[in-house]
């Protein structure tokens, strides 16, 4: 039955498409679409997309663009859906949008941007471009900066510096500009370093090196403005605009004078109304109000330890993790706990918003596209909560897609993200800004190994292994999801574990000494774990999925370990039962320790265009893996007819092939994988460009 439907519905889709394509858009044309529309639940975006060609082709540009963005909420990469708003907003007059699909487009499929833009509007439209033509981390670097130059718009990598990041949607009057992290140095010399590399390409593919960039919400308020604090003390923000920028404070008592570095964050604590003067332009943050509310914790950790296996700290009976274990002994340590992707990207946005990669649609690191508005952040709920959101330490993703979106501060570099730096920023943070309630974000890369063809063993693997058991001779270069199981890669990994563990023993007991458990509430949790234990490389294996997770503080019960079923879509509905903010519309699940249920069942899932999708369920006895026949498309989608499907004992990995059973999971299988299956309406063009990928199946 399943096939014959299949079948219908690819043979439905191609006519709509034949029809598309000789400009028949005609009552045939409705049908055909009506028919296409309740054949399955599934062709909703289909259809939608389908509609909005029908109305763009009779220059209904109101009831296309209607159409075309339904079908963009669910769907953010297809070819046709961005030729379709580019032309749509590009007749309604909203040319920066406009180019912004076109740009997507122009990136994925080499198609050319061919319309014009008011040379009054170019200046923004160039960065909306620039975001489209970039990549979705590593925010402020852009792989290709758009400018125009005599011989016409060029591209070229650069860093956005000095300026406000780009935004696909328009945020409100305070935006992240980007900036230099200065911290106890001369105030100029990293904005003047920072203006120096912005845009050589060599430095910005590297993304300066590894140069610590601030980005900080702010608004231009031209060279005067007047700060009104209502009776209560407060913390602002400034940017220097210029090098050694000379800022006046007048207040009912007093006239002061101070001065900001290039490009640099300085905070000041003001007591009364106060107004700001300069000779240039003021980048001031909203102020941050010096005041606790019962409601709130005085202190919200949330801590990402990159690459943490918690299957291998298992493994070794947690001699690695003393500390750690110690501390979350007296909150709850997840034990049973998975990833639902296998690397950065898509794994931190589904913890970030509780939402399956399918459903936020950030899978592809290639596309820079915003999360829907609808969905908040686990910063944007903190945020409405009222705490000062800050990201202390990370690497940038989740800026460009706007998963990051509700914080105030952002920290970033790209690699070198060691926790014991992270450590001691937090600690300052938490001493500087005590006056009010904070929710703050580390993310720290020391349990991440990379291949050593290109990255830096720690000193301790250097000198602990001969030339023959170090020699890269015989090993290929890799990502880090396929890395090989070798000695020194096991050795670099627990050295991280044990620089964490080490690190992080000194922020907790400064949390104890300082703050009631009541007060406090500390996460420590992982996006993926590492394959190098696995004897044959599985992408979704144990030891790749097999995540950290584990809670203490305000409304965690103290009850130490627990081995249900957890997943990494369950850290926003865990926060929000232990913060009281609103988890409707998530695909997480609140824990039974929390006051939830018991999963039955988590789900792991690779969704990397260019290779087959993959899937693995496990529940507490049996783990079933499958794969489709066919390679995902850049839309994250595949035809998943005839999956291959495995199950075997997780205790044992002895396989079972029972009638009952593979029913069973073949029933979760419909159920997790509908908005993956394409159900045989696979785009044809974006197909064709393509032919490589589908050449190798």
């Amino acid at each position: 039955m399943e096939r014959e439907i299949r079948e219908k519905n690819k043979v439905l889709f191609h006519r709509l498409l034949s029809y598309a394509a000789r400009n028949e858009f005609t009552d045939d044309y409705l049908q055909t679409l009506i028919e296409f529309w309740q054949l399955l639940p599934e062709n909703e975006t289909e259809g939608n997309i389908f509609y909005a060609q029908y109305a763009l082709h009779y220059k209904n540009h109101a009831v296309a663009y209607e159409y075309a963005y339904k079908a963009y909420a669910k769907r953010k990469i297809n070819w046709r859906l961005w030729q379709i708003l580019r032309d749509v907003c590009y007749g309604l007059g909203k040319w920066e949008e406009a180019l912004f699909y076109a740009g997507c487009a122009d990136k994925f499929y080499k198609e050319p941007v061919l319309f014009d833009i008011p040379r009054y509007r170019l200046e923004k439209a160039l960065d909306i471009f620039s975001l489209a033509m970039g990549v979705g981390n590593y925010a402020p670097v852009a792989t290709s900066r758009m400018r125009m130059t005599e011989k016409g718009i060029e591209a070229q990598e650069s860093i956005f510096a000095g300026e406000f990041l780009p935004q696909e949607i328009p945020d409100d009057k305070y935006r992240l500009f980007a900036g230099a992290y200065v911290e106890q140095e001369m105030l100029d010399n990293k904005g003047r370093l920072l203006e120096f590399i912005k845009d050589v390409p060599d430095m910005a593919m590297i993304s300066g090196a590894d140069f610590v960039y601030d980005l900080v919400k702010v608004a231009d308020c031209g060279k005067q403005h007047e700060v009104y604090l209502n009776g209560e003390q407060a913390l602002i923000g400034l940017v220097g605009s210029r090098e050694h920028q000379r800022v006046e404070f007048y207040n009912k008592n007093e006239s002061t004078l101070d001065y900001l570095g290039k490009w640099a964050v300085s905070f000041f604590a003001l007591e009364d109304a106060t107004t700001l003067v300069s000779e240039n332009r003021l980048l001031c943050t909203a102020p941050v109000f010096l005041k606790h509310d019962a409601r709130r914790c005085k202190v919200v950790l949330n801590i990402l330890l990159d690459g943490f296996c918690w299957r291998a700290v298992q493994e070794k009976d947690f001699e690695l993790v003393p500390n750690i274990l110690r501390f979350f002994s007296k909150g709850v340590i997840f034990n049973n706990h998975y990833s639902v992707s296998e690397y950065t990207f898509p794994s931190l946005a589904t913890i970030e918003t509780g939402l399956y990669p399918y459903h936020s649609q950030i899978f592809n690191a290639k596309a820079s596209h915003s999360l829907n508005r609808e969905y908040l952040s686990i910063s944007e709920r903190m945020h409405e909560l009222g705490y000062y959101c800050v990201n202390i330490m990370g690497d940038g993703t989740g800026v460009y897609n706007g998963t990051m979106r509700g914080y105030d501060r952002l920290i970033v570099n790209a690699y070198d993200n060691r926790v014991y730096q992270g450590v001691e920023r937090t600690i300052h943070h938490i001493e500087a800004f005590s006056g009010t309630d904070q929710f703050i974000f580390l993310h720290a890369a020391d349990t991440h190994p990379w291949g050593a063809h290109k990255f830096q063993l720690p000193l301790t693997t250097q000198t602990a292994f001969a030339l023959a058991e170090r020699s890269m001779k015989e090993e290929k270069p890799r990502t880090s999801v396929y890395l090989p199981s070798r000695p020194i890669y096991h050795h670099w990994n627990s050295q991280g574990i044990k620089d964490c563990d080490r690190a992080l023993e000194t922020l907790f007991a400064f949390l104890e000494e300082n703050y009631n458990d009541d007060e406090f509430l500390v996460s420590v949790y992982s996006d993926h774990g590492v394959p190098i234990y696995d004897e044959k490389n599985y992408i979704l294996s144990e030891h790749q999925t097999g995540a950290a997770f584990m809670m203490r503080g305000h409304g965690v019960p103290s009850v130490g370990a627990v081995y249900e079923l957890t997943s990494a879509l369950d850290i926003y509905s865990s926060l929000g039962k232990c913060l009281d903010f609103s988890c409707d519309g998530i695909d997480g699940n609140l824990p039974a320790v929390l006051g939830g249920k018991e999963r039955e069942y988590v789900v792991s899932m690779s969704i990397f265009p260019r290779s087959p999708y993959m899937i693995c369920i496990r529940t507490s006895e049996y783990e079933c893996r499958a794969e489709s026949r066919e390679i995902t498309d850049e839309d994250g989608r595949v035809d998943l007819a005839d999956m291959k499907i495995s199950i075997c004992r997780r205790d044992t990995g002895e396989t079972i092939q029972q009638e009952t059973l593979e029913r069973y999971f073949r029933d979760i299988l419909r159920r997790e994988t509908r908005m993956i299956d394409n159900w045989g309406t696979q785009w044809p063009q974006m197909r064709q460009a393509r032919k490589a990928w589908f050449a190798e199946k």
